[in-house]
């Protein structure tokens, strides 16, 4: 009976071994592959009860041979954490970018974005290139804090 308890107690730690050093020989570490010149933003007023979100042009770097998979602009409201993707941009098959070169420096559509007066903000820069397993935060302001009413 000893001598059973005693094997199954072995073969237990024995699969134990076996699972633990396969799961770790196989985890693949993931190193990111994308960058960006440091985000830059800030809040005004554009109007009475109008605040926007402005954001300083930005330059991405892909590795090199990769090709831009997605980028976009996410404002974070401050203390809440709602979190609002307020730019996404996706290149297409017949529009890749960069087109030369591992650099992209964006050409915004806008570069002022809808915001809440009086509310604090951080805006986070994501991004993925071709060669990377996923999204990758590549940049994140100061908080920026929205004007309240017009000085």
């Amino acid at each position: 009976m000893k001598s059973r308890i005693l094997f199954l107690i072995g073969l237990f730690l024995a699969i134990t071994a076996t699972f633990f050093l396969y799961n770790r020989s196989n985890r693949v570490t993931a190193e990111v592959e994308i960058y960006a010149s440091p985000i830059q933003a800030g809040c005004y007023i554009a109007a009475s009860n109008d605040c926007r979100l402005h954001v300083d042009p930005f330059t991405i770097n892909l590795a090199i041979n990769s090709r831009l998979v997605f980028f976009q602009l996410v404002a974070i409201e401050t203390g809440s954490g709602t979190q609002r993707v307020i730019y996404d941009f996706r290149p297409d098959q017949s529009n890749p970018v960069p087109l030369t070169g591992n650099t992209y420096s964006p050409s915004l559509v806008a570069q002022d974005f809808a915001a809440t007066c009086g509310k604090k903000y951080e805006m986070s820069l994501q991004g993925q290139d071709s060669l990377d397993p996923g999204a990758f935060n590549l940049g994140l302001t100061h908080e920026i804090t929205c004007p309240s009413s017009v000085p």
